[in-house]
């Protein structure tokens, strides 16, 4: 069992993301601050996106979800976060000692240990 917790990444998920028809009546129904909010949010995932040194190729999370299947039981990490955390990895080593309480205590701690199925 593994949680692989990706950053943001430049995909067309935005791009091809359903608007609502109503898109300008809707965000006057909101404080002001919310559409400052979410258009300063745009700007600074542009700007990380733009920047060639940013780890926001897709491919990222294909290679880890790789290396987590290629380990061996019980060897891979509970958590796994690809690419920019914000944080999250410093979250994730606090919580580590909990989150392995309540996957004892909910009787899962075999699922950390189990192999594949054999493909013969």
């Amino acid at each position: 069992m593994v949680v692989v917790e990706p950053g943001p990444f430049t995909t067309a998920l935005f791009a091809s993301s359903p608007q609502p028809s109503d898109t300008e009546a809707r965000a006057a129904t909101y404080p002001e601050v919310s559409p400052q909010t979410f258009a300063a949010m745009g700007g600074a995932f542009d700007e990380l996106f733009a920047d060639p040194e940013t780890p926001t190729d897709p491919s990222l999370v294909v290679d880890r979800m790789l290396e987590l299947a290629g380990m061996a039981p019980g060897e891979r990490p509970f958590r796994s976060v690809v690419g920019i955390d914000f944080g999250v990895r410093d979250l994730n080593a606090a919580d580590a000692p909990y989150a392995a309480g309540v996957i004892e205590a909910m009787g899962l701690a075999e699922f950390t240990t189990l192999a594949p199925p054999s493909r013969d």
